[in-house]
């Protein structure tokens, strides 16, 4: 007899994004060790661990490309001869510009084009937080104008500053703070949306686990971060053509370093919202979700509301805003809803796609439950 022949089996690599969860991250140190008031600094640790062990595996050449056009768009506006120079303080607005030599000018216009498209390439990198990036335009514009708004009169800033100095960059600066909290509203209650309704469970402590690993604790820090690192870029900035006879480049640098700062954050406050809550999601607040309820219900858009083909009569069967049949789950002690032929979260079994009417007996498929309704 032939002898056997050993084969070796080389199991196929698994991408680490799939094999690893916020609960599977450990630290080596806790400070709740020390003090248990800073168990909640352990808490950020682990998930700051989490994000920067999913950046290393998930992102790549596209979001590398992203940075550096920011990057470079951020650097050639900040940096230039005409910045070193001291410029000419006589010339403003229109003839300012016109003042400008040929390279210098062409130095603005490359720079005006790379922060189009970085924003442009945000859109298609990150498309479930599209709707937000003319909010982000606007918190930065707002943030960094603010600052340029606060020197007008106060080179020094905040130093020898009066309240009437103030008035108008505090006023931007409410505005960008403003849209920065509706940002993050946004998110932590789609967040609570998206538990609710994919990681419904009758057992109240798997609803438990599966929040816990959808915290955005270590989120709200970045976006409190971006905020930080707006304020500072946008004042060494300001501050140092503040004042035309400044020598000392240490606030350009910190405007340099902080800037470049900003773009690598924003990019992290928008990749991890779409990475926790899977594509196809809107981004809202809960008030935008009933205000889109109450179109169903009020007949704007297609109705919700199921109705049986054969008697008419109301069945618990909607189609939500992206076409898609949404029913129960047929196990009698889940309580959740999804859409038709998905995996329920709850149970592991399908969602039907067929429906018994209670009231006739008539079995159909799913969508014939839906009503031809027009939208007015």
């Amino acid at each position: 007899m032939a002898e056997g022949v050993a084969i070796e089996v080389t199991p196929p690599k698994l991408d680490d994004s799939s094999t690893f969860k916020l609960n599977d991250i450990s630290l080596e140190k806790e400070f709740g060790d020390l003090h248990p008031m800073l168990s909640n600094v352990d808490i950020l640790r682990k998930q700051m661990k989490y994000q920067f062990k999913l950046i290393r595996t998930e992102w790549g050449k596209s979001h590398i490309i992203t940075f550096l056009t920011g990057a470079f768009a951020f650097l050639l506006g900040s940096i230039s001869s005409d910045l070193f120079s001291g410029g000419d303080p006589r010339t403003t607005g229109l003839d300012g510009l016109a003042s400008l030599s040929g390279f210098i000018f062409f130095q603005l216009v490359v720079s005006g084009i790379l922060w189009v498209w970085f924003f442009i390439q945000l859109s298609v990198n990150f498309p479930v937080m599209r709707g937000h990036i003319i909010n982000i335009i606007i918190i930065w514009s707002s943030i960094f104008l603010s600052q340029t708004v606060f020197h007008v009169n106060s080179p020094n800033f905040p130093i020898g500053a009066g309240i009437e100095d103030a008035a108008g960059g505090a006023i931007l600066t409410a505005v960008g703070f403003f849209f920065a909290y509706f940002f993050w509203k946004a998110v932590t209650e789609t967040r609570d949306l998206h538990v609710q309704e994919r990681h419904v469970h009758t057992d109240v402590r798997v609803m438990e686990e599966a929040m816990e690993e959808h915290s955005l604790v270590a989120w709200s820090f970045a976006v409190c971060s971006w905020l930080f690192a707006m304020v500072i870029s946008g004042w060494s900035g300001a501050q140092f053509i503040a004042d035309r006879e400044v020598s000392d480049y240490g606030l350009l640098t910190i405007h340099i370093i902080s800037g470049i700062f900003t773009i690598y954050i924003l990019m992290h406050i928008l990749w991890f919202p779409q990475r926790l809550l899977g594509d196809g999601v809107k981004v809202r607040t809960k008030a935008a979700f009933a205000a889109d309820a109450d179109l169903l219900v009020e007949g704007v858009v297609l109705a919700g509301e199921g109705e049986c083909p054969s008697c008419g009569d109301n069945v618990p069967i909607s189609q939500n805003e992206n076409g898609e049949t949404v029913v129960d789950c047929e196990l009698e002690d889940c309580n959740s809803r999804g859409v038709s032929g998905t995996i329920c979260d709850g149970c592991d079994l399908p969602y039907p796609n067929r429906y018994t009417c209670k009231s006739c007996g008539i079995n159909s498929p799913v969508n014939d439950y839906i009503p031809d309704t027009e939208a007015w």
